[in-house]
């Protein structure tokens, strides 16, 4: 008997795993072609295996090169693409042109007392203070008694003007009375009964809360468009919600090139303090020419703004520009493009990543 009759075979590679057995009885022994039978079906098995996976392979790399996207061309900052990459990544192109714009002008100040509504209350004599009638935090009226002051020089004065008129004083000699100039608060008192105190010390400080004042500082090219009377929401940082609304009262020069917004604000609400540091968001009513390019559009190359300006078609190059004001949505381009230009509008973020830049 043929030793092949003794090999058998793993059922997974159809590889041989042992020898002829020396001593199998005949009773054990598999019927005349059987064994043929069983190596055909290990062949068979190992075929059929291999054959499942080579279409398998195929297969994976078929889905491979259909899931990658097609490798970018990168020069400098010069970008080629194809038309698959380009659906890939959702890249559309737009002509840019000069159009009318108004500007959301972001700063930060501090508010301060309106200067048209605070008043300093000197003691406009030497003497020594007989009463405080109004204390910090109090509402006062216009011409309402703040505090009285006693000087002997003063009443020697009184006294030897009212002995040349041969009249008799109107009130008590030597007293002056502090009367509040306008409606508001007393913010500063600086005096207590009993104290010594000169002609030129300022004693009382009274605001109007109702109105307070606010001072911006801004780049003088922000400023084209605004005027006087244009809104200027106020909150305490820029992404909080607003406290107060005011409109702009003065423009003026500042340091260099630089303009100072002196901007007035309706407080009746409380909504503010005095010396209270603020957010503001000036909304300038006229609008103003110029080139914008929505925010999508923007990249940050090396730490600088730039944009793709299309080359034709599957090709663009990076743009180095210069920014200027934006409303949230789109943002100004004083420098590096020019109006009919055509620039890529969508699919930033994955060409830019994609190339490297």
């Amino acid at each position: 008997m043929s030793s092949e009759a003794d090999a058998h075979c793993d059922s997974l590679s159809g590889a041989t795993l042992g020898t002829t057995a020396r001593s199998v009885p005949p009773s054990l022994r598999p019927a005349n072609g059987s064994w043929r039978a069983k190596v055909a079906l290990c062949v068979l098995g190992g075929s059929v295996l291999a054959g499942g996976g080579m279409a398998l392979a195929r297969s994976a790399a078929s889905v491979s090169k259909q899931a990658l996207p097609e490798a970018l061309h990168v020069e400098g900052r010069t970008v080629s693409y194809s038309a698959a990459f380009a659906a890939h990544a959702g890249i559309r192109t737009m002509e840019i042109q000069e159009t009318a714009f108004s500007p959301v002008v972001s700063a930060t100040g501090k508010v301060s007392f309106d200067p048209e509504q605070v008043a300093t209350i000197g003691a406009h004599a030497s003497g020594t203070v007989r009463r405080v009638a109004k204390y910090e935090g109090d509402g006062v009226k216009r011409n309402e008694l703040l505090a009285e002051i006693g000087s002997a020089s003063q009443a020697r004065r009184e006294a030897s003007a009212s002995l040349g008129a041969h009249a008799l004083p109107a009130c008590l000699l030597g007293v002056s009375q502090l009367r509040s100039p306008l409606d508001g608060m007393v913010v500063e008192r600086r005096i207590v009964t009993g104290q010594s105190v000169r002609g030129e010390s300022v004693v009382f400080v009274v605001a109007n809360l109702d109105r307070l004042s606010v001072d911006l500082t801004i780049d003088e090219g922000q400023a084209r468009g605004i005027g006087t009377g244009d809104r200027v929401d106020l909150s305490r940082e820029a992404s909080a919600p607003v406290l107060a609304t005011g409109r702009v009262a003065e423009i003026a020069p500042a340091s260099g090139s630089q303009l100072r917004l002196r901007v007035g604000v309706d407080n009746r609400a409380r909504g503010l303090r005095a010396g209270q540091a603020v957010a503001a968001r000036v909304f300038p009513a006229h609008a103003a020419r110029a080139l914008l390019v929505p925010n999508r559009a923007l990249a940050w190359i090396g730490g600088q703004p730039a944009v793709f300006v299309s080359e034709g078609a599957y090709s663009a190059s990076a743009a180095a520009v210069t920014l200027g004001a934006g409303d949230g949505e789109q943002t100004e381009v004083r420098l590096g493009l020019a109006s009919g230009q055509r620039i890529v509008s969508d699919g930033v973020p994955s060409l830019q990543n994609a190339s490297f830049l």
